[in-house]
């Protein structure tokens, strides 16, 4: 339980300074992860980003003093942080299809997001049908050769990332022919959590010369949980919402700063049949 309490401290640090400036370091500190690899869980678990899950926890609450306080609406769009009372009403607007004025004459609140409450059954639901048990291994430090990308992802660029690599992997020497692999490089101070840098890569048995547009990465010696997810590149959103949600509160490991990646070989076509393996870095709990 205590991979869920760390998380549940973060969320109780965000519900207590709701009406203060929030910085996410600060949130991330109060789970002992890294910003980085506290959004990654952050997000498994709620479904949901930092940034997002704060701005309707404050619009939920504003929402509530609108129609239960006789405060003005200038002084509680300020009090959840808002710059003017105008970029509170367009955030109003659009998470609640009305006017902060409107909605405070009608007097019927509606709860956008109510403060989450992390426990094993409150969990359950990320389950969707899945049961995997990961191999428990330890894999030496390696090199990767390959193609970096860093954004968001949001207009498939990974996918065309890997049509590009795909294309001039003959190009590196001393590859491992019948591998490729995904590779999420963690980065501790990483300022926009919306983007990440990945790999699209093979390993080589030494760092000859590289490719042009390629780069070089080690991958340190680590400890891995290693996880089958079976079906499409598509479907991976659901396995990792299973490891972070589900997995990691009945284990006795948590997830440690560092890369963690997608293996890819003969056996994954993209399809339903397809199957991968997703290495997460762990530690014992003690």
């Amino acid at each position: 339980m205590e991979y869920i309490s760390r998380i549940q401290n973060s969320i109780d640090y965000i519900e207590d300074n709701l009406t203060t400036d929030i910085n996410l370091e600060n949130v991330a500190a109060k789970s002992f992860y890294s910003l980085y690899y506290f959004h990654k869980i952050f997000r498994a678990i709620t479904q949901t980003s930092i940034k997002e899950y704060i701005r309707k926890r404050r619009l939920t609450e504003a929402a509530y003093e609108l129609i239960n306080t006789k405060e003005r609406i200038i002084d509680i769009a300020i009090k959840y942080q808002y710059q003017s009372q105008e970029a509170f009403t367009r955030a109003f607007k659009r998470m609640y299809g009305n006017t902060p004025g409107k909605y405070q004459k009608k007097k019927e609140h509606y709860i956008l997001l109510e403060k989450k409450r992390l426990n094993k059954d409150s969990l359950k639901h990320l389950n969707n049908g899945i049961s995997l048990e990961p191999k428990i291994i330890t894999k030496k430090r390696f090199t990767v050769i390959g193609m970096r990308y860093y954004g968001s992802n949001q207009n498939s660029e990974i996918p065309r990332l890997w049509t590009e690599f795909n294309k001039r992997i003959d190009e590196i020497k001393g590859r491992n022919a019948n591998e490729a692999l995904g590779v999420c490089e963690h980065v501790s101070n990483l300022s926009n959590l919306n983007k990440f840098r990945y790999i699209a890569c093979v390993e080589v048995d030494s760092l000859g010369s590289i490719p042009k547009k390629m780069v070089s990465h080690r991958v340190p010696t680590n400890q891995y949980a290693v996880f089958t997810h079976k079906g499409p590149a598509s479907k991976l959103d659901k396995t990792y919402r299973y490891i972070h949600g589900i997995w990691f509160p009945r284990s006795n490991f948590e997830p440690i700063n560092a890369d963690d990646f997608e293996l890819y070989d003969q056996r994954f076509n993209n399809d339903k049949d397809s199957e991968m393996e997703i290495y997460i870095p762990i530690k014992r709990v003690k």
